[in-house]
């Protein structure tokens, strides 16, 4: 039992809580290819390694995309309505530093010229663990 005048209990102030920083999201990367299959493979290959995937399977669904925050893109050339340079010049007007790369079974001599320009350009399947690696690497930048 405690007495006025000095022998009261000691109560510390609480201290308010440090704020808490908001958990990192995975990377997210743009994916885009005409082929179902190895835009499923890509997306499968890259969410085991904890990276977030938004892709699209031509042009026309390409240029809906708006969002800002990719660490990279990786285009096919050859997207039966368009190619991966003109999705690619789109892209960046909404993000102007966001890298590039592309893979291509067979593009024009004209548009792999374009896209080297932008970035690298993978042979496609040959170089598709290549490519994963590029974009890992984009990731952890």
């Amino acid at each position: 039992m405690w007495r006025h005048g000095g022998n009261a209990p000691r109560t510390t102030p609480l201290l308010p809580k440090p704020p808490q920083k908001p958990p990192s999201q995975p990377p997210l990367v743009y994916i885009a290819d005409d082929s179902a299959v190895v835009r499923s493979a890509l997306e499968r290959r890259l969410t085991a390694e904890g990276v977030r995937v938004h892709s699209g399977g031509s042009a026309a669904d390409s240029r809906s995309v708006t969002t800002r925050g990719f660490a990279c893109a990786l285009l096919d050339l050859d997207l039966g309505d368009g190619n991966g340079v003109d999705v690619a010049e789109l892209l960046r007007v909404h993000q102007r530093d966001l890298a590039v790369a592309f893979f291509s079974a067979g593009a024009s001599d004209a548009v792999t010229v374009r896209a080297r320009a932008l970035g690298p350009v993978f042979r496609k399947p040959e170089q598709l663990e290549d490519a994963v690696a590029w974009v890992l690497g984009c990731c952890r930048r």
